[in-house]
C-alpha cells in the first residue's frame, strides 16, 4: 500500500530530529504492516535515504488486530522489524507507537541476549520452548498482598522519592517468587525503557503523556508504567543509565539481588 510507505517515510523524516533524544534513532528498522491478511514489508534504503517497498506476502503469522510489536521476521532472514497494523497510522499521537517499537528493535539488537544472560527465567523460558512467556507469563496480578506493595510503589513514583521507591521494591521481591521477580525486572527494563524513550518523544511534540498500566486490575502494563517511571528517577540520578542499558538493568535488579543473597543467607 503506497500510503504505508508514503506515512512512514513521513515519520522517517521526522526520526531524525530524535537523535537529541538519543543516538539509537540514528538507525532505521524495516516495518511490516499487517492489512487484510497480507504483509507489507519495507525498508530503509541508504541509497535513497528513505524507506521503500520490499515485498508483500501472505500474514502467515496472523497478526492480530492492533498490533504494535518488535521481533525477528521470516520474510525478512530474521531481522528484528517493528510490526503495526493500519490502525498505528490513524493520527500522528499512535504513530509516536512506531518509535516505542524502534526502541525494541534497537534493544533487542544491541542488549537483548546481553542482558538476558544475566537472569534465569529467559533461558528458562527458551528451554521450556515458551515462546510468549513475555507476554502470558503467570504474574500474580491479582495478589492481594501483591497489589497493595503495586499501589505504594505507584504513589512513590508519582511523589518521586527514589529512596521510598526503593524500599517498596525491598518489599515487592522478598513478597514475590524468584522467577517472578526475575520477570519484573525484565518487563521493566525492556518494556519501561521503551516507555520511557515514547514519553520523551511525547513532551518533544507536546503530546499527552502515556501512564496507562497503573489502574486496577493490573495487568502487564504495569511494567510499562512502573519502569518507565523508575527509570525517569535512575536517569535524574544518574544520567549514564539514558543510554547504558546494562548498567541501567544493573540498578532495576540490584533490589531483588539483594533480596536473593539474604534468602541464600538464611538458608545457610
Amino acid at each position: 500500500m503506497d500510503t504505508f510507505l508514503e506515512q512512514i517515510n513521513e515519520l522517517q523524516v521526522i526520526q531524525k530530529d530524535l537523535v537529541s533524544i538519543h543516538p539509537m534513532f540514528a538507525e532505521y528498522y524495516p516495518v511490516v504492516v499487517a492489512y487484510e491478511s497480507l504483509l507489507y514489508i519495507y525498508d530503509y534504503s541508504i541509497d535513497t535515504q528513505q524507506y521503500e517497498w520490499v515485498k508483500t506476502v501472505p500474514d502467515d503469522m496472523n497478526i492480530p488486530e492492533e498490533c504494535m510489536a518488535a521481533f525477528p521476521i521470516p520474510h525478512m532472514d530474521w531481522r528484528v522489524c517493528a510490526v503495526v497494523t493500519d490502525a498505528v497510522f490513524q493520527s500522528f499521537e499512535q504513530k509516536v507507537y512506531l518509535f516505542h517499537e524502534f526502541v525494541h528493535c534497537y534493544v533487542y539488537e544491541q542488549y537483548r541476549e546481553q542482558v538476558g544472560g544475566r537472569i534465569g527465567i529467559k533461558s528458562t523460558m527458551e528451554q521450556r520452548k515458551r515462546v510468549s512467556w513475555e507476554i502470558d507469563y503467570e504474574f500474580p496480578y491479582d495478589d492481594e498482598t501483591i497489589v497493595g506493595i503495586i499501589d505504594e510503589l505507584n504513589l512513590a513514583l508519582q511523589l518521586m522519592d527514589i529512596q521510598h521507591v526503593r524500599e517498596i521494591r525491598t518489599q515487592l521481591f522478598s513478597s514475590l517468587s524468584v522467577e517472578a521477580g526475575e520477570f519484573w525486572n525484565w518487563l521493566e527494563w525492556n518494556e519501561g525503557y521503551a516507555r520511557y524513550i515514547e514519553n520523551l518523544i511525547r513532551a518533544k511534540f507536546d503530546l499527552q503523556q502515556n501512564h496507562v498500566g497503573t489502574e486496577k486490575p493490573f495487568s502487564r502494563l504495569v511494567f510499562y508504567a512502573t519502569g518507565s517511571a523508575y527509570i525517569d528517577l535512575l536517569v535524574q540520578e544518574q544520567p549514564v543509565l539514558h543510554r547504558d542499558l546494562a548498567q541501567l538493568f544493573e540498578q532495576l535488579q540490584a533490589e531483588r539481588v539483594n533480596v536473593e543473597l539474604k534468602r541464600r543467607e538464611q538458608d545457610v
